[in-house]
């Protein structure tokens, strides 16, 4: 029974990322005559719309940015958006984008931020309340998002960015 109830869990979350991940891969190819995974895509647009506020956190480019907004679907997507962005370049790419000092940020921004869109409709469900469930998603935002600038201004104070 386990083993069923595994497997029909991994298809059905495997199904949602993948899907979730296309639409980064769409994004990131639109509009036409763009460069695949350009800042000029619309992937990129919306990143750089968003990118600024993640600048004091040591992340505040787009392909960042991207992640961590279809990260809202499911925090398994921040993995597969850096890989539709990044392609099979992957590590160099990452490696490329972060310092080890941002990249930590960058980790504890995507643990403690607002948790997946399931999970917040799960919260609503429980609460009945859109007042608490806009509360939950905002603080945790916050806590996610101090935590990430503590992380790299603190890292950066200590010599080590």
């Amino acid at each position: 029974h386990a083993w069923e109830r595994g497997r029909s869990f991994l298809q059905k979350a495997g199904t949602f990322i993948l899907l979730s991940v296309f639409v980064v891969w769409a994004l990131a190819s639109l509009p036409w005559g763009v460069e695949y995974g350009a800042s000029g895509s619309f992937a990129g647009r919306i990143g750089q719309f968003i990118a600024p506020v993640f600048a004091p956190a040591g992340f505040g480019f787009w392909q960042a940015a991207v992640a961590l907004f279809f990260g809202f679907l499911a925090k398994e997507v921040v993995v597969g958006t850096f890989g539709a962005l990044l392609g099979a370049n992957l590590a160099a790419g990452l490696t490329s984008l972060f310092t080890p000092l941002s990249a930590y940020a960058f980790l504890v921004m995507t643990l403690l931020y607002v948790p997946c869109a399931a999970a917040v409709a799960a919260f609503k469900r429980e609460t009945g309340s859109w007042k608490w469930t806009a509360f939950m998603i905002i603080y945790t935002t916050l806590i996610g998002y101090g935590g990430a600038v503590l992380v790299y201004q603190g890292g950066r104070l200590l010599g080590l960015g």
